[in-house]
């Protein structure tokens, strides 16, 4: 083999390599993290752990969503006629903020008493790293409040006007009531990734 081929070999495995380390982004801790969680999300869906499906939202949200009904509307079945086979991350991006992710999801399932055959859909989860005391969108600052984008301070919604089933699903945080207190949080807690759950699960009416 001529030495030019040899080096024109090396060089495109050289960019072979680099280029999958560009798509493929192996060393990406966040990347390898939101597809960790999205497997664990899918399993608790298989064997209908809806409890433990729950706690990938944020804290605030997790009375927000009912998991089964979210399959139900997914699957167009009642969730314990859903028989998920197997399923498999197809890819997993993280935005240029560092702090959204979106994982796309492939799973095999079989409607009982329904189809035989087994069937495929995708589902595309979506994460957003925040911090764990404070509503989306909102930072903690040195004074242990949660605010705003417009560096507001934010105010918990009133009890007894906190919506209810799925009157609560539909709610648009922003329209509650609100009371006198704030939201406290500790400064120094670590961001964390949580399902957003307005882009992913919740059932919203895109023309109000």
């Amino acid at each position: 083999m001529r030495k030019t081929t040899q080096v024109t070999l090396v060089a495109l495995v050289v960019l072979a390599i680099g280029g999958y380390i560009f798509l493929a982004q192996p060393f990406n801790s966040d990347r390898r993290m939101v597809e960790e969680l999205s497997k664990r999300f899918v399993e608790d869906l298989q064997f209908k752990d809806f409890r433990s499906s729950s706690l990938y939202h944020h804290r605030l949200e997790q009375s927000r969503v009912d998991i089964g009904r979210a399959l139900e509307r997914l699957f167009m079945v009642k969730p314990e006629m859903l028989d998920i086979i197997d399923y498999r991350v197809v890819r997993a991006e993280i935005d240029s903020t560092d702090n959204r992710a979106r994982v796309l999801v492939n799973a095999r399932f079989r409607r009982l008493n329904m189809k035989d055959e087994a069937e495929e859909a995708d589902l595309m989860l979506y994460w957003v790293r925040r911090h764990p005391h404070c509503p989306i969108g909102a930072r903690c600052n040195a004074s242990g409040q949660c605010h705003n984008e417009y560096d507001e301070v934010l105010k918990k919604p009133k009890d007894d006007k906190k919506p209810q089933g799925r009157e609560a699903e539909l709610a648009d945080p922003s329209e509650l009531a609100l009371s006198e207190l704030n939201y406290a949080c500790d400064a120094s807690a670590p961001l964390q990734w949580f399902m957003n759950l307005d882009s992913t699960l919740k059932e919203k009416i895109y023309n109000h």
